[in-house]
């Protein structure tokens, strides 16, 4: 006789925290193999958003992939870390990761979050454009991520490297990693908030020609409390690469110039105008760029809601991890701080003094 059974989701729950532990200890062993293997480890120390995390490195091959978005943020050594992050590839190392345990139907949308491999404690996902695997101990505050080789890693993963594994420890601190730029003055910024092609990198980047200071153009971080802040994690910049004559003054620090029919040019802004970048400030308001096509820039209020469904759907698609609190945060952010589209014109010099205006008299 054939009867049909409902799973226990109590029972669901305890496989997943089990399945998902057990796999993030065998992918940690095969780290502490390929670190063996590499002679060695290497650290690297950051600060970000005020929270000390080390990137332990089995062997140099990541290095030099993983670090240059960082570079701004990097400290001396500490023993006191509140995350360690384990990076490993196969090749330099000759650790050959297994074929994963779950099966293509897993995998629960393009975020690559993986369904029966994540609980309360551990998350696991893997990057499709990266070839990448994440995994994250909450409990353990411990971090690995896996690549196959080098050479598979996308020039946007260079620019913006670990956003899984920091973006799922960061909302523990109540602090969330959101789809915005950044620019501003030590007492107090804007947010840049809205989708791809809508004038936010412009508008971050043309700053750094101006007396701003510079967060983020792509990627930042966001706090609801005690105040509205915004901490910069990545010191890059991208511009599709049929508008950067726009910006004359970046020619010199685009990072990968020779592939620029097939990328998006990359600016390590960090390596060129240290001096420009700001680490975190008090968020005075929230822009959504708008491109007009007119000559002047202009700045137009507009509602919270409006601000959010430009900030909201782009960081919830974008980030794995992203839920609920996510969404509370950048609500309670949003809610504190007025809101206006930047009527964004072709003079471009107007663009940074306009925003400057606007936060000098806030």
């Amino acid at each position: 006789m054939i009867t049909n059974t409902v799973e226990n989701p109590d029972h669901s729950a305890q496989n997943a925290q089990k399945d998902s532990l057990d796999f993030f200890d065998t992918v940690y062993e095969l780290y502490e193999k390929a670190e063996v293997s590499a002679g060695g480890c290497i650290d690297r120390f950051y600060c970000i958003a005020g929270l000390k995390i080390r990137l332990r490195f089995a062997g140099e091959a990541l290095i030099p992939y993983m670090t240059p978005a960082l570079a701004h943020l990097e400290t001396e050594p500490f023993c006191d870390q509140a995350l360690t992050v384990c990076l490993w590839d196969s090749t330099s190392t000759n650790t050959v990761m297994p074929p994963p345990p779950w099966q293509k139907k897993d995998y629960l949308s393009k975020r690559g979050e993986i369904h029966g491999y994540n609980s309360d404690r551990i998350h696991t996902s893997f990057q499709w454009g990266a070839y990448a695997l994440s995994l994250l101990d909450r409990d353990r505050n411990l971090g690995i991520y896996w690549v196959g080789t080098t050479e598979h890693i996308p020039y946007w993963e260079k620019g913006s490297p670990l956003r899984t594994i920091l973006n799922v420890w960061m909302s523990k601190w109540g602090i969330q990693l959101v789809h915005a730029g950044a620019v501003g003055l030590p007492s107090g910024g804007v947010l840049l908030v809205g989708k791809g092609g809508s004038g936010k990198s412009t508008t971050a980047l043309t700053c750094l020609n101006s007396g701003l200071f510079y967060a983020s153009d792509d990627y930042s971080l966001i706090a609801s409390e005690p105040t509205p802040t915004v901490f910069s994690i990545y010191n890059t910049g991208k511009k599709n690469a049929d508008d950067v004559d726009r910006l004359p003054f970046l020619a010199q620090a685009i990072s990968n110039s020779d592939r620029l029919s097939d990328e998006k040019a990359l600016y390590f802004i960090n390596e060129h105008f240290p001096e420009k970048i700001l680490t975190n400030f008090p968020i005075r308001a929230v822009l959504v760029p708008r491109i007009t096509g007119k000559t002047d820039t202009s700045l137009t209020a507009t509602s919270a809601a409006a601000a959010l469904a430009s900030l909201v759907p782009s960081t919830m698609i974008q980030l794995p991890g992203s839920g609920k609190e996510a969404c509370q945060i950048m609500m309670q952010v949003l809610q504190q701080v007025p809101a206006y589209y930047l009527e964004l014109g072709t003079d471009l010099e107007q663009i940074p003094q306009v925003i400057f205006n606007l936060i000098t008299t806030q």
